[in-house]
C-alpha cells in the first residue's frame, strides 16, 4: 500500500512545540492586492529574559516541585489569565509569563540542553485553535532564552482565521498537502503558478525537497519541529502574492531522534533506548532491555522475536506493547519511509512500543528527495505512550566510519508528547560549551550515554511534559560520559537520578 498524502487538519498534538525560527501565518502581494498581515503581532521572541543562576551543580536535577512561590495574598492560575508577582519556576507555571512582562522564565534555573515549550500572553489560549507554543532552550549558562517559534496570545492566535493562510500539523513522516495551507489566499493564482518551499529545523540536514515523486504542493517532513513554509502565486494582472506559515510536525510520547554530518562518507551511528528503571547491561547486538537495530525494528517484531517491555493487554494511555490505533493517521509508524510503514501497516498489529523506525546505515548527503532510499533520514525510536515517572535512558554507539578520517558530531533531539524536552551534542555540554565528538579511533568501541528522560504525571492544567537530564562525566565541567561498548555492556551506567 502506498504512502498516505496526510491531510493535515485533521490532526492535533498537545503541546506541539520545537526549537527553531518560527512564524505565525503572514501573507502578502504586491500591486493592487496590498498587503495582508495575520500574524496580529511580531516574531520577536518576546520571552527572551535577563540572566539567571543555574541549580546548585550543574548537571543536577531541576526541582520541580519547588521553585519560587507567591506571596499569600496573590493569587494566579496557570491555566487562566491571572498575573502575579513574580516569575514562578513549577509545574504548569514553567513555559509561562507569570508575572506579565513580556519575558517567560527568567528567574528560572535550568540544565544547558534541556528545552520546554513555551506560551507568551494569555495562559488560557494555550490550547486554543488556531494557537501553538514556542520552544526554549537552556544555554550553557544555565538561563532559559527566548521563546523562539509557535503562535502566541500575544500574536491574537485566537482570532487567526484558517480561511487564508495558517498553520499545519502532521506526524513525522506522513505526506503533508501545503495547500491547505494556504486556504482561501491561492484562490486567485494563476493555474500552474504556485510554488512551495520549506525551510527546515535547526539541525536537518538535508532538508526535504517539495515533492519529490508527488504533487507539486506534496512535502514530507521525516524529523519532528517547527517548518516554515513560503507559498507564492501569480496573479492575472502579472503581479505575484506570497505568504509564509508554520508546519508543526511531531507524535505522542517519546520520540528521539538521531542526527549527525553525511557528506564526509559511509558513517553509522546507532541510537540506543533502554528499558524503564532497569539496569541491566546493554548490547549493541540486541538485548532484552536494550532497544536498538538489532532487536527493535519491524523485521524483529515482525518474527515475533524483538523486545517486549510492557503488557499485552492493557489500553493506553497506560504503556502497551502493541497498539492499532482506529484512526490510520495516528499510526505513526505506518508512514516511516523506504518501505518500512508498508510493512507496519502489513503486519496487521499497529505500532510497537518500543520501536525503531529507521536504521540509517548508509545514504546520499546530496538527494533531497525523502522518497529516494538514499535520502538521509535521521534514525529514531519512539514510545507511543511511555511509562509515567520511571527513568528511560538514550545512548549513541559509533558502530562504523567506513574510513572516513574526519571527527563526527551525533545530535539527541528528544522530544516529548511532539515537545522538545533537549537538544543535545551541540549543545548541553563542556565548559565554555562545544560540540560532543566521535574521533576516528573511537569507531566500534565508543559509546555516548546521553541522557535519562521522565514523563511526570500530568500537572494541574492537564499538560503532559517530561524532564531530561543530561549524563555527566564530570558535572562540573559538564562533561559527557563518552565510555566503551565493552563498558556498558558489563555495567548500565551511572544510578538513575532520584525522582524530582
Amino acid at each position: 500500500m502506498g504512502r498516505l498524502r496526510f491531510s493535515s487538519s485533521l490532526l492535533i498534538f498537545a503541546g506541539a512545540a520545537v526549537f527553531s525560527a518560527g512564524l505565525a501565518a503572514s501573507c502578502s502581494a504586491t500591486g493592487k492586492q496590498g498587503t495582508l498581515n495575520l500574524s496580529g503581532g511580531d516574531d520577536t521572541g518576546a520571552g527572551e529574559g535577563g540572566a539567571a543562576g543555574g541549580p546548585d551543580g550543574l548537571g543536577g536535577i531541576i526541582n520541580i516541585d519547588g521553585g519560587q512561590e507567591q506571596p499569600d495574598d496573590v493569587t494566579v492560575n496557570p491555566c487562566g489569565s491571572a498575573c502575579g508577582r513574580k516569575e514562578l519556576c513549577t509545574g504548569a507555571y514553567l513555559g509561562l509569563d507569570d508575572d506579565c512582562d513580556g519575558r517567560i522564565d527568567e528567574e528560572c534555573p535550568c540544565v544547558p540542553g534541556q528545552a520546554h515549550s513555551c506560551f507568551r500572553g494569555d495562559p488560557s489560549f494555550r490550547n486554543s485553535p488556531g494557537c501553538f507554543p514556542g520552544s526554549q532552550l537552556c544555554d550553557e549558562t544555565g538561563t532559559w532564552g527566548p521563546c523562539v517559534g509557535g503562535v502566541h496570545a500575544d500574536e491574537s492566535c485566537y482570532v487567526n482565521s484558517s480561511a487564508a493562510c495558517h498553520p499545519l500539523q502532521s506526524p513525522p513522516f506522513a505526506d503533508v498537502d501545503l495547500k491547505e495551507g494556504t486556504g482561501i489566499f491561492s484562490a486567485d493564482a494563476v493555474p500552474g503558478s504556485e510554488r512551495w518551499a520549506v525551510a527546515c529545523p535547526e539541525g536537518i540536514d538535508p532538508c526535504p525537497a517539495v515533492s519529490g515523486t508527488g504533487p507539486a504542493d506534496d512535502f514530507t517532513p521525516l524529523q519532528s519541529g517547527e517548518y516554515t513554509v513560503t507559498y507564492t502565486k501569480r496573479l492575472a494582472n502579472g503581479e505575484t502574492g506570497s505568504c509564509k506559515y508554520p508546519l508543526f510536525v511531531g507524535a505522542g510520547g517519546l520520540r528521539v531522534e538521531l542526527e549527525w554530518e553525511h557528506d564526509f562518507g559511509v558513517v553509522d551511528l546507532d541510537l540506543h533506548v533502554h528499558k524503564p528503571n532497569n539496569t541491566q547491561p546493554w548490547k549493541t547486538t540486541g538485548a532484552a532491555a536494550d532497544c536498538g537495530w538489532a532487536n527493535c525494528t519491524i523485521k524483529q517484531f515482525g518474527a515475533a522475536s524483538g523486545v517486549r517491555w510492557f503488557s499485552d493487554s492493557a489500553t493506553p494511555p497506560d504503556p502497551v506493547n502493541w497498539f492499532l490505533d482506529p484512526v490510520d493517521s495516528k499510526n505513526n509508524c505506518f508512514f516511516a519511509p523506504r518501505g518500512v510503514g508498508e510493512a507496519w501497516r502489513d503486519n496487521d498489529m499497529g505500532c510497537h512500543n518500543p520501536r525503531l523506525d529507521l536504521d540509517n546505515v548508509r545514504c546520499d548527503a546530496s538527494v533531497t528527495d525523502p522518497d529516494d532510499e538514499e535520502f538521509c533520514a535521521p534514525e529514531n525510536i519512539n514510545i507511543d505512550f511511555p511509562p509515567k515517572s520511571r527513568w528511560i535512558r538514550i545512548g549513541v554507539h559509533y558502530y562504523g566510519h567506513g574510513g572516513v578520517l574526519d571527527d563526527i558530531h551525533p545530535r539527541v533531539k528528544i522530544f516529548c508528547n511532539s515537545a522538545l524536552g533537549a537538544d543535545l551534542g551541540p549543545t548541553g555540554f563542556y565548559s565554555p560549551e562545544q560540540a560532543v565528538a566521535f574521533a576516528p579511533a573511537d569507531v566500534l568501541d565508543r559509546f555516548w550515554l546521553v541522557a535519562d528522560v521522565l514523563f511526570p504525571e500530568p500537572d494541574e492544567c492537564g499538560q503532559e511534559t517530561c524532564v531530561v537530564q543530561p549524563i555527566y562525566l564530570d558535572a562540573e565541567t559538564k562533561t559527557p560520559l563518552l565510555t566503551t561498548k565493552d563498558d556498558v555492556e558489563t555495567n548500565f551506567g551511572p544510578a538513575y537520578p532520584p525522582l524530582p
